[in-house]
């Protein structure tokens, strides 16, 4: 892969994961969540800009836990406990299936990250923060890492009700550039291009990849990026 498809994916992730874990704490705060619940949040937070370190600046500054400390004696596998117990007694809590299966996608165990994202479609089918994570998780567990299926629909599924959904637009010019659709996943990727800082390293990046794809709809080649697409991210 090439280290344009790295930024643009860690961004999207990171993106995501601040734009889901402020709502959740503060819903969780008003429903009487335990404690469990608020440590899971917290360890995503700190887990997520550590795993993406050195690969890109965020853009913008995501917004903060609002003071919410963790609990000095609950480990994430343990807190992971807490939440599937809670799960198990609220199976239509789509949030805390969500919240989950971002956990399990942290961890890299992108098959439980996937089981998790269904049950909160299950409980919530038009969930568009489990629409995404079912796609990008069902890539990784295949061995082509490809975005086709179930997962194709739900990305498109997910920009119907959501067009401005950053990591669906992202994920779904990768199916289509897969599909050797380029000029499809040129398209995709120009509607995403206005909501990204102009200035920001995402936005380079995905200039970059709308640049290979119109290349190749017009008959041009690229071996190495070749590569990074067919590798899902």
């Amino acid at each position: 892969m090439t280290v344009a498809f790295y930024l643009v994916a860690g961004a999207m992730l990171v993106l995501a994961l601040a734009l889901l874990l402020v709502p959740l704490v503060r819903q969780g705060r008003r429903a009487g969540r335990p404690r469990g619940v608020f440590v899971l949040v917290v360890c995503i937070a700190v887990l997520v800009p550590l795993s993406s370190a050195g690969l890109y600046v965020l853009v913008g500054t995501p917004s903060t836990l609002g003071g919410v400390e963790p609990a000095k004696d609950m480990t994430v596998g343990e807190a992971i406990d807490t939440l599937r117990a809670r799960l198990k007694e609220h199976p239509d809590d789509a949030q805390g299936w969500v919240l989950l299966g971002q956990t399990y996608a942290m961890l890299k165990q992108s098959a439980d990250a996937r089981a998790a994202y269904d049950s909160a479609l299950k409980a919530d089918p038009k969930n568009v923060a489990a629409m995404v994570g079912w796609a990008e998780a069902d890539s990784l567990v295949r061995e082509d890492h490809r975005i086709q299926g179930r997962a194709f629909d739900l990305l498109n599924q997910a920009i119907a009700i959501e067009p401005q959904s950053q990591r669906a637009l992202w994920l779904l010019g990768i199916a289509q550039f897969q599909q050797e659709r380029y000029a499809d996943a040129a398209a995709t990727w120009r509607t995403l291009q206005p909501l990204l800082d102009p200035d920001s390293n995402v936005a380079r990046a995905v200039a970059q990849q709308i640049a290979l794809a119109e290349k190749r709809a017009n008959g041009g080649t690229d071996e190495p990026a070749r590569g990074t697409i067919d590798g899902g991210r």
